[in-house]
This record gives structure tokens, sequence and C-alpha cells, in this order.
């Protein structure tokens, strides 16, 4: 199918038919006073979600010992 293009203004009125566009795997495209501001593409049919796995960055991020530590005076300028 074409791609389509909705007018952000006109949404309201034609929210069944975006949503059965995006439904449909078609391209739409949504504007504003013809000014584009988002697209919308279709996943392809082999395209899975990616799911984020826990611990993948494990130990990527390392917190010194004294971060709870009131910050000195020269840092608050006094």
């Amino acid at each position: 199918m074409s791609p389509k293009t909705f007018d952000i203004a006109d949404l309201s009125d034609n929210l069944a038919d975006l949503l059965s566009d995006i439904q449909n795997h078609v391209e739409v495209t949504l504007t504003c006073q013809r000014v584009t501001w988002a697209r919308v593409l279709p996943l392809s049919q082999t395209e899975e979600p990616v799911i984020p796995k826990a611990g993948l960055n494990r130990d990527s991020m390392v917190m010194s010992n004294d971060f709870n530590d009131p910050l000195p005076d020269f840092f608050w300028g006094l």
C-alpha cells in the first residue's frame, strides 16, 4: 500500500483510519500545517521487538564509595 498523510488538526476525525492503516502496515506521516512531524513505519513481518536483557551491561558503571557524602564548601562557593 502507498504511504498516507494525516494532519494532526484533523486527527480526531481520522483516528480510526489512522489506526487501521497502522494495523495494516501502511507507512503514515503526521503533519502540522504541511510540516512533517513524525512518520510511523510498519515493522517488517520478520522483525521482532527488542526486549532488553537484565545484566547486559553489568559492571559498566562504577560508583565511588563516597558518592553520598556531603559536597565540600568550595563547591557551594562558601
